[in-house]
């Protein structure tokens, strides 16, 4: 019989910031601010994650939602979408985009299986 293995899910969070432009008193100032992604998440929202970077756009943008909501850590969950749901922030799908792939890369970087 063939055993699998699943390792425990305690790495270390994944540090990210993101900078953006917020509307202050009618000026776009540029803002920073640091973020927290989970160490590692399950196979199967990866498998969620890949498929939402090569789906048509509609979808793409309902799983990139989906799966950053998943993937960021409980602690900078609702601040991070504080920042993506406030009228006065520009922060594009694009970005988004780009912390998936990123995001994509840490974890396929991440084996689950110990050699």
């Amino acid at each position: 019989m063939k055993e699998f293995r699943v390792p425990r899910a305690d790495k270390p969070a994944l540090d990210f910031q993101l900078v953006f432009d917020r509307k202050v008193n009618g000026e776009w100032v540029e803002q920073t601010e640091k973020f927290k992604a989970r160490g590692a998440i399950p196979g199967n929202m990866l498998v969620s994650l890949v498929a939402a970077m090569s789906a048509s756009e509609g979808m793409q943008a309902h799983e990139i939602q989906r799966v950053l909501g998943n993937a960021m850590d409980p602690d900078y969950k609702e601040r991070f979408f504080e920042v993506l749901d406030d009228p006065d922030t520009a922060v594009p799908i694009e970005t988004l985009g780009e912390i998936m792939e990123w995001l994509a890369g840490e974890y396929g970087a991440r084996p689950t299986l110990k050699s």
